[in-house]
């Protein structure tokens, strides 16, 4: 099946959508933080055990910014971009990552580059241009999400050239792609997100193949997949980010199928799912949720990139506590179709 096909389905199910929930989300916004008292409760018990220096970044895609803030209530609400003095400025920011010194990194969707900058203070930023040219808007859910392993490395799919690349620095040092458009071994339909596990095996959601793919190196070696069209197990709709637990475990924002899905191995197992396609508060509700992170004491984090205009977070794959930040707008506390999102 070809990309236009996909996203031709895709446009036709959004459409749909769009009858049943009219320009609700669009002005009224869906998000919010009416998180119940007593789930408020425990809620702050748990954040009490968990590092005071936690920070939730969100790539808010077509505000132009990058937003920085210290809990899922919004405090220290800070962006960096758009009618920002803060540097830098972005273009449709996708993606973003962090190294271990705690400088961020973001990838946009129409220019080939790679953007450092320190999140705390503000200076000068540092740019990686990518061999390319600047795309038109066709698809915001595929293309530029980044990745930063344990030694620095960075991983990138950018401009739609269906490949992963990777360099050592900001100097673009020892440059590798690998991948080519197609659904056979080696090849990519528009890869989304990339996660790298602590044994350095790289993890792909191959976006228009619906699957997720890993290999062990940037030379495509133990080329191995899971997944194919459709919602059930092992089976995928346009999966887009991606990222890994402590123990191992992946986890995949299923966007098509409006679903977080965890599975322990490449072989699926233990396969574990939660949402269903909504744009209330109520628990397990997700609309084409893009991005996703888990922080270090476990808890989940999701970003829906549609009317939604929010980003979620639950402590499990039950949807304990959760509890949602966002309503469409340009202000505090607010998003317009948040795509990636990183926490730490």
């Amino acid at each position: 099946m070809t990309g236009r096909r996909t996203l031709t389905r895709m446009a036709n199910r959004l459409l749909q959508r769009i009858f049943v929930y009219p320009l609700f989300c669009l002005f009224l916004g869906c998000g919010g933080n009416n998180t119940p008292a007593a789930q408020k409760t425990t809620d702050t018990a748990r954040t009490s055990r968990t590092s005071a220096a936690l920070q939730i970044l969100v790539a808010d895609w077509a505000n132009h910014r990058v937003v920085r803030m210290d809990d899922m209530q919004g405090n220290n609400w800070t962006i960096f971009g758009y009618e920002s003095a803060n540097n830098p400025q972005f273009e449709f920011p996708i993606s973003i990552g962090m190294d271990s010194a705690g400088r961020v990194y973001v990838a946009e969707q129409r220019r080939p580059r790679i953007v450092r900058f320190d999140n705390r203070r503000n200076a000068p930023a540092e740019e990686l241009l990518l061999p390319g040219r600047a795309k038109e808007q066709v698809n915001k859910y595929v293309g530029s999400w980044i990745f930063v392993d344990q030694l620095g490395k960075i991983f990138v799919t950018y401009d739609g050239s269906h490949r992963i690349v990777r360099v050592d620095d900001m100097q673009g040092t020892n440059w590798i792609a690998f991948g080519s458009e197609g659904s056979s071994t080696g090849q990519f339909r528009y890869p989304a997100g990339v996660w790298v596990d602590a044994n350095q095996r790289i993890y792909i959601a191959d976006f228009d193949n619906f699957r997720i793919v890993r290999i062990d190196d940037m030379h495509g070696a133990n080329w191995t997949t899971l997944g194919s069209y459709g919602s059930g197990t092992s089976e995928f709709v346009n999966p887009c980010g991606i990222w890994g637990d402590q123990q191992g475990r992946i986890y995949v924002a299923d966007q098509g199928n409006d679903r977080i899905v965890r599975f322990d191995d490449m072989k699926g197992t233990n396969w574990t799912s939660i949402g269903s396609f909504g744009t209330s508060q109520r628990t397990g509700t997700l609309y084409a949720p893009s991005g996703i992170c888990v922080d270090p004491s476990g808890r989940i984090y999701v970003s829906e990139c549609s009317s939604n205009h929010r980003i979620v977070r639950m402590d499990d794959m039950t949807g304990a506590n959760w509890t949602v930040l966002g309503t469409a707008g340009t202000g505090a506390k607010e998003f317009a179709s948040p795509m990636g999102i990183f926490v730490r």
